[in-house]
């Protein structure tokens, strides 16, 4: 056994561990160079085009564990894999240097071997996998920022390769190398610190997101919830920046005037204000992936109604954004009079995250069919699946008679906090919503949901808005209390409270918090 050990650790030690450390550091400045040229639109960014590969393929069910499981983490995990996977790649390709130099002996060969052989399988190999197209032809940047991006973060791989390889190597010819107690107490504190960033990170995105006020007087104040305060949920890593100078909305398919409109087009022609709350498909019961702003735009049974577009009750409409995203919906709700192709938000221009310059706004519906950053409607014959219904999420379409991508009734419990210390008299308060149903009814229990009280309900700011609700308790005693919360919709149907995860048509079951009353 310990001459087994011996020759491990002797294998161990003849790798080539400080080449492959100047790989890993040569490859991060590269990365870097073309983080900053992706974030100016001037190259590609090699994690992001490979976490979205890999988001854009995985099962929505798998997606939603890892959503559920980590929140918005999930995505800052895909990313620091990526990240490391791009790291050790250089790490590795960094190992044959030696060789490579007494083949090519020329310093300068070296760099441009290592620069060009680099960028070449980037280009020609790894982009084609990723689905980037040759040489980078399938991402927003083009083949020419592509090629540029790469030949120029991997120019800053080789150079700072050849220096640490040859320039500092000179200064220490004797080299260095680990004594196994240096080995030793060196892989423990890797591990150590490995294990407390993935327990940090873990702490800190694990939780649930819930929906809180500090105060029921907050959220009086937050009914209009302020933009940058307004939940934000992409499929990016990277949001694209459009030039709204340069912007245009085509109108196109099953219409008989196909029409392009400018920024501008749009602002001149006639627009309306609605309140109206959006919720994602992937928030949790009492999450707070759900906020109410006031949008302003051009209703868009109007813009389609100007092109022409078919009457036909099997017809649907499909938006196709900046980011590549695709949702569609029934020609029914897109000719619905609340239905917006929105270019204002709470009285100013779109914020980048809320899709500048056009987004729509289709009421009812979860967050994920409110297409940000629109680019194209195009009306086509029969139903049409899109970003995330492709993964198996719902789609917005009659199956057996039952409506889908319809919002969940929902009750939410929002001030005070869960486990909460009150000691007397106390105002429970929270939101409830129903999609564009609006909501009769707010009842909440004290007991586990033994007995139930109404709520006092405020009058909505529209009826595409949730309603806040209160509910004044004097706990009868100390002690531990369990609150629940359910909503009737505007129709009178009790919400759902059967508890269901967010996948794959939206969570659902009655929001609960505990108190402690310290009487």
């Amino acid at each position: 056994m310990a001459e087994g050990w011996r020759n491990l650790w002797a294998f161990v030690r003849r790798l080539p561990w400080h080449r492959f450390a100047a790989g890993v550091l040569a490859g991060g400045a590269g990365l870097l160079v073309t983080f900053f040229m992706r974030a100016f639109g001037l190259g590609v960014f090699l994690p992001e085009i490979a976490v979205d590969f890999v988001v854009g393929r995985i099962p929505g069910g798998i997606e939603s564990f890892f959503i559920r499981t980590l929140g918005e983490g999930a995505k800052l995990l895909a990313l620091l894999t990526a990240l490391a996977v791009f790291l050790v790649l250089p790490g590795i390709y960094a190992t044959l240097f030696r060789r490579v130099q007494r083949w090519l002996k020329n310093r300068w060969l070296v760099m441009a071997f290592y620069t060009l052989s680099s960028a070449g399988i980037v280009l020609l190999v790894i982009l084609p996998i990723l689905d980037a197209g040759f040489l980078g032809s399938n991402t927003s940047v083009g083949v020419g920022f592509a090629v540029f991006s790469q030949v120029i973060g991997y120019w800053l791989y080789a150079a700072l390769l050849d220096h640490v390889l040859v320039d500092v190597a000179a200064e220490y010819p004797e080299g260095f190398s680990l004594s196994r107690r240096q080995f030793i107490i060196g892989t423990i504190g890797a591990v150590a610190v490995a294990a407390l960033t993935v327990y940090g990170l873990g702490s800190l995105i694990s939780k649930k997101g819930r929906l809180v006020f500090a105060s029921v007087a907050e959220m009086f104040s937050k009914e209009q919830t302020p933009t940058s305060e307004f939940y934000v949920v992409t499929k990016n890593v990277i949001d694209p920046t459009v030039d709204a100078s340069r912007w245009a909305l085509s109108i196109e398919g099953l219409v008989s005037s196909p029409t392009t409109y400018s920024y501008a087009d749009l602002q001149t022609l006639a627009t309306v204000d609605e309140f109206v709350t959006l919720e994602c498909v992937s928030n949790e019961v009492g999450g707070n992936l759900i906020s109410t702003a006031e949008w302003t735009g051009v209703r868009l049974a109007t813009i389609l109604q100007s092109a022409g577009a078919d009457p036909s009750v099997d017809n649907w409409i499909v938006f196709t954004c900046a980011d590549g995203y695709t949702a569609a919906v029934p020609l029914s709700k897109a000719m619905d009079p609340s239905s917006l192709v929105a270019i204002y938000m709470n009285g100013g221009p779109l914020a980048t995250a809320h899709g500048y310059p056009a987004r729509i706004i289709v009421p009812g519906l979860y967050g994920m069919f409110h297409a940000k950053w629109i680019t194209k409607i195009e009306v086509v014959r029969g139903e049409f699946s899109g970003y995330w219904q492709q993964k198996g999420w719902t789609n917005s379409n009659y199956t057996n008679g039952i409506e889908q991508g319809l919002i969940h009734t929902v009750a939410i419990i929002a001030t005070p906090p869960d486990n909460t210390v009150v000691g007397g008299a106390v105002t429970i308060g929270g939101v409830a919503f129903a999609g564009d149903r609006g909501i009769s009814r707010v009842e909440v229990s004290t007991d586990g949901g033994s007995t139930w009280t109404d709520a006092t309900l405020k009058a909505p700011m529209s009826g595409l808005t949730w309603v806040l609700w209160t509910f004044p308790w004097t706990p009868p005693r100390g002690g531990s209390f369990r609150i629940v919360a359910r909503a009737y919709d505007g129709r009178g149907a009790l919400q759902d409270p059967a508890t269901a995860p967010p996948f794959p048509n939206g969570a659902s079951g009655y929001d609960a918090i505990t108190l402690l009353v310290s009487q």
